[in-house]
C-alpha cells in the first residue's frame, strides 16, 4: 500500500508538471530555449512527464517505470544544480508557466524528496 501511494504521489507531480507545460507550450518552449535546452528535448519533456506520470498513477508499481522516473528526476536535478551554480535568473519552468522564478535549492530538495519516494516505492513493492 505504501509503495503504491509513494508512486502515485510522484506520478501526480509528473502529471501536474507535464500538463502545466503542455497547456502553455509556447511559454515552456521559450523558457527552455532561454535555458539552452534543445527544442526536440523541450518538446519531449512534457510528453515524457505525462507518460511516466500516467504509468505511476494508473499502473501497478513497475521497476522499469520507477527506474525511468528516477533517471528523469536525476537529470532534472543535475540541470537545476548547474543552473543554481551559475546563478541563472531564467525561470525554472519546472511546472510550466505556473512557476516563474529562478531555480533554487527548494527545487533540488523537492526532486530529492521525489527520488526518495521512488526508492521507498521500489523497496516496498
Amino acid at each position: 500500500m505504501v509503495s503504491r501511494i509513494a508512486a502515485i504521489v510522484v506520478g501526480a507531480v509528473f502529471l501536474l508538471a507535464g500538463a502545466s507545460k503542455a497547456v502553455n507550450m509556447s511559454q515552456w518552449l521559450r523558457d527552455a530555449r532561454s535555458q539552452s535546452v534543445w527544442k526536440p528535448v523541450a518538446v519531449a519533456v512534457p510528453i515524457i512527464e505525462l507518460v511516466l506520470g500516467g504509468c505511476l498513477v494508473g499502473l501497478p508499481v513497475s521497476p522499469l517505470i520507477l527506474g525511468l522516473s528516477t533517471a528523469l528526476l536525476l537529470v532534472f536535478t543535475a540541470f537545476l544544480i548547474a543552473q543554481i551554480r551559475v546563478s541563472s535568473d531564467v525561470p525554472c519552468a519546472c511546472f510550466g508557466s505556473f512557476l516563474r522564478r529562478p531555480p533554487s535549492l527548494k527545487d533540488v530538495l523537492r526532486n530529492l524528496a521525489l527520488i526518495a519516494l521512488l526508492f521507498v516505492s521500489a523497496a516496498l513493492a
